[in-house]
């Protein structure tokens, strides 16, 4: 089927840690401006500092978000690859096409709603899971952050 992502309560420790940190910490873009010859001002201008605050723009519900990493490559041919930083909202609820956390049988997948006939089917791209009596959907995700670290330097 899948590998897990990982215990619930590893889910709990990185959400309280990713809080603190974004509580915290602002990423800040500091926009230069440069005068042209021509006398035409910078597009920029006005905009020299901006604050970027990740957790306002990602987290609608703090109280009912978490941050899961996902831990295998089934999710890649549907937009989400392996390592992906998962936000998840508990308090949202998924419609057709959404990407949800359900657990079933015991174990947590990363899979993409679809509504079949009235029912939900949870899908990877290529196989499909069928919730039975033990599933659950446990959130859904609302945005996914990967960083890409095959730069050279």
């Amino acid at each position: 089927m899948g590998r897990r992502l990982s215990s619930i309560d590893q889910f709990r420790d990185i959400y309280f840690f990713c809080q603190l940190l974004t509580y915290t910490i602002h990423l800040y873009s500091i926009l230069y401006m440069e005068k042209k010859a021509s006398g035409f001002a910078s597009p920029t201008q006005g905009y020299e500092e901006q604050n970027i605050d990740l957790n306002g723009f990602l987290v609608d519900n703090p109280p009912a978000t978490y941050y899961m990493r996902l831990e295998s490559g089934e999710m890649t041919k549907l937009g989400l690859p392996e390592g992906s930083l998962l936000v998840v909202d508990r308090s949202k609820n998924p419609v057709h096409n959404s990407f949800v956390i359900i657990r079933h049988e015991g174990q947590f997948y990363c899979r993409l709603m679809l509504k079949e006939g009235g029912r939900a089917v949870f899908s990877n791209g290529e196989t499909a899971i069928i919730p039975g009596r033990e599933t659950e959907i446990f959130g859904t995700i609302t945005a996914s952050i990967k960083k890409y670290d095959n730069f050279s330097h």
